[in-house]
């Protein structure tokens, strides 16, 4: 696109940092420092980088984290920053450097939040980014902090009055959804594994609507646990509807891709032709509704298949 004085300008920011690579839980775990580099390396192939802005996180104040978490829970992370062993919650390892990092993840998704209010972008990107497990007073399934719930609850302060978040991870985001489940102001939208079968077990499914306020406002497709792209083509026309029908100012994408076929972490079959698709109609729908869009990472755990489904999915929300 262009500005007012004819110059090419790019309609997306993708922040990232090197130091993105210190969010690693160890050897044998899925979640090591390299997937972000190796990503990056599939863009540059694509010639994605040359259609984005790239910018380098700014921290921000750890009191923002207040915004979902609880003092005593980030006390927590930030006593475990030196390498104290242990766990900062369920499946959440900790690790020398864990608050750090888990601060400047945060930080790349806020910053994407800011630039879209400020006007400067329609879009903005934090591949290091959608920690959808996480609760306000502990970690959970990889992820140390909720950088959705903190980024949405962000938005509302800065006068923000609906906001959707959409998630395909394969697995549940039961965090983000107990983050809103009382919420109309924060839809919630997700498609995932059925979690009889998978990572959280406990919640995901389709009676889950909201409570009090929020009755209504929070949607769970779960998918069968093979599921391929037909079925996930079909559910996701379906939350394309509720997106259409809620007409958000913000939409927060969580782009999980670990319920491809060649990841080993879900027991999902889906192909390039589904995230192929659900990015295209997201793309679409922001064009019709004009609502700005934050794009979260998520799961996946192979390469080069995590950075090739990112990869065609930031193509498409480009326009690419």
């Amino acid at each position: 696109m262009q500005n007012s004085k004819g110059k090419i300008v790019s309609k997306a920011v993708l922040f990232y940092s090197e130091d993105f690579k210190k969010l690693d839980f160890g050897i044998g775990h899925p979640m090591r420092g390299d997937r972000y580099e190796k990503a990056l390396l599939e863009f540059k192939k694509e010639g994605l980088l040359k259609q984005l802005e790239l910018k380098e996180p700014r921290l921000v104040s750890k009191d923002i984290l207040e915004f979902f978490h609880t003092r005593e829970y980030i006390k927590r992370v930030e006593a475990a920053n030196e390498g104290i062993l242990g766990y900062v919650g369920e499946e959440a390892p900790a690790f020398r450097g864990i608050f750090d990092v888990g601060l400047l993840s945060v930080s790349a998704g806020l910053n994407c939040a800011d630039e879209l209010l400020k006007g400067s972008f329609e879009l903005g990107i934090n591949f290091c980014g959608g920690w959808h497990h996480a609760f306000e007073d502990r970690g959970r399934g990889f992820c140390i902090f909720n950088d959705i719930a903190v980024i949405a609850n962000y938005l509302l302060d800065k006068g923000i009055g609906k906001v959707m978040i959409v998630d395909y991870d394969a697995h549940h985001g039961d965090g983000t959804q107990k983050a809103f489940y009382n919420s109309r102001d924060v839809y919630t939208v997700s498609l995932h594994q059925d979690p009889k079968t998978l990572y959280p077990f406990l919640t995901g499914f389709e009676d889950e609507l909201g409570e009090g306020r929020g009755l209504g406002f929070n949607r769970n497709f779960p998918l069968s646990t093979y599921c391929q792209d037909k079925e996930f083509i079909s559910k996701f026309s379906l939350a394309a509807e509720i997106i259409v029908g809620f007409r958000p100012e913000f939409v927060i994408v969580q782009m999980g891709v670990d319920g491809s076929g060649e990841c080993f972490i879900s027991n999902m079959q889906l192909s390039r032709k589904s995230y192929d698709y659900a990015s295209k109609v997201i793309a679409g729908l922001q064009k019709e509704i004009g609502f700005r869009l934050i794009v979260l990472g998520g799961g996946g755990f192979r390469h080069p298949m995590l950075g090739k489904n990112w990869g065609i999915q930031i193509k498409n929300f480009i326009g690419g």
